[in-house]
Formats: C-alpha cells, sequence, structure tokens
C-alpha cells in the first residue's frame, strides 16, 4: 500500500473513530504494552500473541469494545497498514487517542476477534485488595494470579495503581507534571536468564553448556529477579523506560537523560556495560546489577552468557571485574536502613528495594531529586 492510500485509511479510521466508544483510558497503559508493540512490528512476537494482549486491554477497561457495531471485516488477519499505524505510534507520530481508535476500529470490525467468554469470566480478574501497607499506592493482585505458598493464597504478580487523594504527593516523588529527565532501564535480558531451562539450570548441574544460549523472553512477565514492582511503580510515577535492547542497539539514547535508573539489570552487553558507567549521572537502584556479560544475537533472538558467576572459569565472579560490585547486598530485601553511598558516576543502594519501593515516600524522593 503506497503512504498516499495509508494515509487516507488513516483519515477514514479517524472519521470511524468519532462514532465509537471514547478511546481515552480509565486506567493507564502498561508500559509492556508498547514494548509488545513494538516487538510484533519487527515480528518477534505472532499476531496471536499480540492479539491477546489487545484481548488484555478489553478485559481490564483500558480500551472498550463497542457491542452494537454492525460491520464485520472479510479479513482474517491483522492488515499490514496496521503495523503503519502502530509504528507511527511507537514513533510519537501520532496520539495514543489516534492509536486507540485504530484498535477500536480492527475490535469493532472482528478483524482482531476477542474471545466475548473470556469477557464474562470476571472472576478471573476480579481485583483482590493485598496489602494495607501500601499507603502510597493502591494494591491489588487479579484472582488468576493466586497461587497457595505454605497453605497461604499469595499473589505471583502484583498491580499497582495511582489514588486519585494523592496529586500532591505523586508531584512530590513522581514527574506527573513534567517531563521527566530521567530513564530506567528494563532488565530484560535479566529477566530472560531467570526463566528457566537456562542459565540457573545450568548452575545447578542440570544442563550443560547449551542451557547458557537462551531466547529472549519476549512474552514472560518480569518477576521478582527483574525488579517487577520498582518497573511498575517508576513507570506509574512517569519516568521514562528504555530496555536493555534499546541501550544495547544505541548506546548514545542514555545521553538524553540528566540521569539513568539501572534496576536489577544483572546481565548486560559490554556495550550496555560500558553505556552505564560511562554516564555522569546513575543510580543503581538494585544491588548485584552489572554482574555478568551476555552476547546478542539478534538474528536468531538469543542472549548467551560469556563471562561470570563462575564462568567460564570457576573462579570469575563478576564478569567485568567491576570495581564497584555490590552483590553483596544482594539479600537485604528488608532494606530497613537503607542508605545510598557515591561512587564515580553515581549512587548504589545497600539492598534491594522492591519491597520498600511501594512504601517508602522518601526512597521515591531521593530518587527524583538527585
Amino acid at each position: 500500500m503506497n503512504i498516499q492510500i495509508f494515509q487516507i485509511t488513516l483519515v477514514i479510521l479517524l472519521i470511524f473513530s468519532s462514532t465509537f466508544v471514547n478511546a481515552e483510558n480509565e486506567k493507564p497503559l502498561p508500559f509492556w504494552f508498547k514494548y509488545n508493540t513494538q516487538w510484533w512490528i519487527d515480528d518477534k512476537l505472532s499476531d496471536s500473541y499480540f492479539t491477546q494482549a489487545i484481548q488484555w486491554l478489553v478485559e481490564n477497561k483500558i480500551i472498550f469494545v463497542s457491542l452494537d457495531f454492525d460491520f464485520e471485516a472479510k479479513e482474517e488477519k491483522i492488515p499490514k497498514w496496521f503495523k503503519k499505524v502502530s509504528a507511527y505510534w511507537i514513533k510519537d507520530e501520532i496520539s495514543d487517542h489516534e492509536f486507540f481508535n485504530s484498535v477500536q476500529f480492527l475490535l469493532n470490525a472482528k478483524i482482531i476477534k476477542v474471545d466475548s467468554t473470556k469477557l464474562n469470566a470476571q472472576d478471573l480478574f476480579k481485583e483482590i485488595e493485598y496489602s494495607g501497607e501500601a499507603p502510597l499506592f493502591r494494591t491489588f493482585a487479579y484472582e488468576k494470579d493466586f497461587i497457595l505458598v505454605d497453605r497461604e493464597p499469595t499473589p505471583r504478580d502484583i498491580q499497582f495503581e495511582l489514588k486519585n487523594e494523592l496529586t500532591e504527593t505523586y508531584k512530590e516523588i513522581g514527574f506527573l507534571d513534567q517531563e521527566p529527565n530521567a530513564a530506567f532501564i528494563v532488565p530484560i535480558f535479566t529477566s530472560t536468564a531467570y526463566w528457566e531451562p537456562s542459565f540457573y539450570t545450568y548452575y545447578r548441574g542440570e544442563c550443560n553448556t547449551s542451557c547458557l544460549t537462551k531466547k529472549i523472553e519476549f512474552d514472560k512477565p518480569f518477576g521478582f529477579s527483574a525488579s517487577a514492582n520498582a518497573i511498575k511503580i517508576l513507570d506509574l510515577l512517569g519516568y521514562d523506560y528504555l530496555t536493555d535492547i534499546d541501550v544495547d542497539r544505541n548506546p548514545s539514547i542514555l545521553q538524553s537523560y540528566e540521569k539513568i535508573i539501572v534496576l536489577h539489570n544483572e546481565y548486560v552487553t559490554k556495550t550496555e556495560f560500558d553505556a552505564i558507567t560511562n554516564h555522569p549521572k546513575v543510580i543503581f537502584l538494585a544491588p548485584n546489577a552489572l554482574y555478568a556479560e551476555v552476547k546478542t544475537d539478534y538474528q536468531n533472538n538469543t542472549i548467551t552468557l560469556i563471562r561470570g558467576h563462575n564462568y567460564p572459569q570457576s573462579e570469575i565472579r563478576n564478569g567485568f571485574n567491576w570495581q564497584f560490585d555490590n552483590s553483596e547486598f544482594e539479600y537485604n530485601t528488608h532494606c530497613e536502613n537503607w542508605k545510598f553511598y557515591e561512587i564515580e558516576n553515581g549512587v548504589m543502594l545497600n539492598c534491594y528495594p522492591e519491597y520498600q519501593i511501594e512504601v517508602d515516600k522518601k526512597l521515591l524522593k531521593f530518587i527524583k531529586n538527585y
């Protein structure tokens, strides 16, 4: 389709949008959806997986479907023009509203089909208040995410929402009323390394070196070991976000920000290591960052362990021989007496803050104001 036809198509979509249910989000768009869209554009995620992501947005009332729309398209696959629309959105060349209007067109025309039985199965996505100890955020989990731990129902994944009554507080600890001067790096390589079989299967002696090459897990959630809580909270507070892949492919991107926040980016490439350690202002928010070197193969979408974690020789701990390695603090997860200490290009925290970051205004204020 040439650009002229594409522009006409987009105009038609925007005209159609005036008859649709309002596409403005009741809830904030989760950070992962934009990355899923980018990876879908790059053919790293299937149409089926991308459709599941759309389904999730519908189920969680982030996007709405008009049930009385009477047009059904004949196309069975997501049309090519929608990838172009999505690419414009990723590059901020069209607004969220315009992008979601085009998504709604595909939904209402049944080009993207959501499972209506799931939409009615509200119990799966029933929100259960989980913690009374998070004064800064509403904290809850979905029914589907609970498992039994020591016979107690415990969620594998916790969700956070801003509280309307704390708007002034969020201005103190976040960037809701201004452009952010900081970005955090989403540790997708570390998340991949923890999804077994992978590096840790090898470390336990349960797999040979074949486990040291691992497909990048674009479709797996981030867990405790990949700073899931910190990612969600910093995103809610308006920080920009990058991934390991962004930094590895374009290390100069870090120079666009006055301040960089490193999470549990335990596994990084040499390019990423150099970019982070040469940035003049870095907050190392999780101990054990920059610990092991991996190489990437974007042709096959894999990472391979090169050095670190007692590999390839048992005496090798930090794969970069980094003088500021602070892995000794990795298992201090209570953060009762947290403090930052200075290194040559920033500050490091002396504990792992996954449970602290959701409750500690002082910590979040330090991160913003440093």
